[in-house]
């Protein structure tokens, strides 16, 4: 069970939205991967009450209102002050479901912790929430580096803020990969999840069939060429369409320089990732095949999939008829494809390496985790599966790597040969590179 606390902020404790957005914005990510960043909230970089107030009128949050004076200086005068806004809010939910944006949840932690004025008092305050709550999770040792608040029983923290620091970082961490190989992920924020994005949005997940069909429909000659379901998702991804598929690459310089080029007042991460080589599959493979073909069905007929799995798993009863329909899909596709799956892949995700489909793909040297019904998606699991494929280290430890000072990596990798023209070879992004490098050529 999830407990949460409030040390001397009374009656906020009890609020739903103040504690859906404390979960939100740091809490969720601290358990279901182990870690997550707070220093947007302690000021770095710092956001002036001016544009909370502009961008929560521009999405039309009465929040705004928070921000059109002085903060708090006591718990008393956020109550008073919060306590209206928060009533005002659940006035437009139907039984008290409580939908807000990101940036409303933000705002509201950002708002209380204002009340501390220092840095060392906002992270006092934020550590010592975190004790409590680890008098109920056993499990946890919280620590905080540098604004990253992590559980030092399930995870290490590594800075880097060079290539040199990079390298020696990846150079060192080599002899844990043994029959593993290793791949990467950029993300230019830490707060950013390790889901592919089909999964962020509820829209988006609701209606994956539609929007399969609908872009094949409305663009058939990019497809035409395309007899697999996973060449088309790749395509897709490549444009820029929410699918279950999460891109990774097998160079970490890449993965650096994605962390690294944009959201330059934020800290970015490297993922690592491993994966067993007899694991790694191609598009060729049977598995890739069988989770590829699920945007064709509905979320209703996946969750039938994922419920009917959990069951034969559990009862090992015969495989209902909603399998038969996937397997079905499968076959209509590749007619070679055995009828005797492995279960289990249903709920999995598997690294795959690509077709060159083209010129992005091979000079980013791509890859890409094809998802299937995961289960803190499709079930109640609270933990993200796709953390089971970070690299460890020899305390069993995830290993987190943060990425600092990105101007500077980017004129490194620049002497590399790691910029926007090679990550991004279409002829448009080339001749923003060469507009904007023009006195470097």
């Amino acid at each position: 069970m999830f407990f949460f606390f409030f040390d001397g902020i009374g009656k906020l404790n009890d609020n739903k939205i103040v504690r859906d957005a404390f979960e939100k914005v740091m809490l969720s990510k601290l358990r279901s991967e182990g870690y997550c960043d707070i220093n947007p909230l302690i000021g770095k970089p710092r956001i002036s009450k001016s544009e909370f107030e502009n961008k929560l009128r521009q999405i039309g949050s009465p929040l705004y209102k928070l921000f059109s004076k002085k903060y708090a200086d006591s718990e008393d005068d956020i109550e008073k002050y919060m306590f209206p806004i928060l009533r005002e809010l659940e006035d437009y939910a139907d039984d008290k479901e409580i939908q807000l944006d990101d940036y409303s949840y933000f705002a509201i932690v950002f708002y209380i912790l204002q009340r501390y004025k220092s840095v060392e008092r906002k992270l006092e305050y934020i550590q010592l929430m975190y004790k409590r709550w680890d008098e109920e999770e056993k499990d946890f040792e919280i620590k905080i580096d540098n604004g990253i608040v992590y559980n030092a029983l399930k995870v290490e923290v590594k800075f880097v803020s060079s290539i040199n620091n990079y390298m020696n970082l990846l150079t060192a961490l080599g002899n844990l990969v043994l029959d593993r190989k290793l791949f990467f992920r950029g993300h230019s924020k830490v707060i950013y999840d390790l889901q592919p994005s089909l999964f962020r949005r509820k829209e988006w997940l609701s209606n994956e069939k539609k929007m399969y069909l609908e872009l094949m429909a409305k663009c058939p000659g990019q497809f035409e060429n395309l007899n697999s379901h996973i060449g088309k998702l790749a395509e897709m991804q490549h444009y820029g369409l929410p699918t279950r598929l999460l891109d990774i690459t097998q160079n970490p310089l890449v993965a650096l320089f994605f962390a690294c080029e944009s959201e330059n007042e934020y800290r970015g991460e490297v993922i690592l990732l491993a994966e067993k080589n007899d694991n790694i599959k191609y598009f060729q493979s049977d598995t890739v095949a069988l989770l590829a073909s699920l945007p064709l069905f509905t979320l209703d007929e996946q969750r039938e999939f994922y419920q009917s799995s959990k069951k034969y798993l559990k009862t090992r009863s015969p495989l209902g008829k909603e399998i038969e329909r996937l397997v079905h899909e499968v076959k209509m596709e590749r007619p070679g494809f055995k009828s005797e799956i492995r279960i289990e892949d249903i709920s999995s995700s598997v690294v795959c390496i690509p077709a060159k489909m083209n010129r992005r793909i091979d000079n980013q040297e791509a890859a890409f985790i094809v998802c299937g019904l995961l289960n803190e998606i499709y079930g109640n699991n609270k933990c993200n599966s796709l953390s089971l494929l970070r690299l460890r280290n020899e305390d069993n430890k995830i290993v987190i790597c943060i990425v600092d000072k990105k101007k500077e990596l980017l004129k490194e990798l620049e002497i590399l040969g790691i910029n926007k023209a090679k990550i991004y070879p279409e002829i448009d992004d080339v001749a923003d590179y060469i507009k904007t490098h023009v006195d470097e050529l």
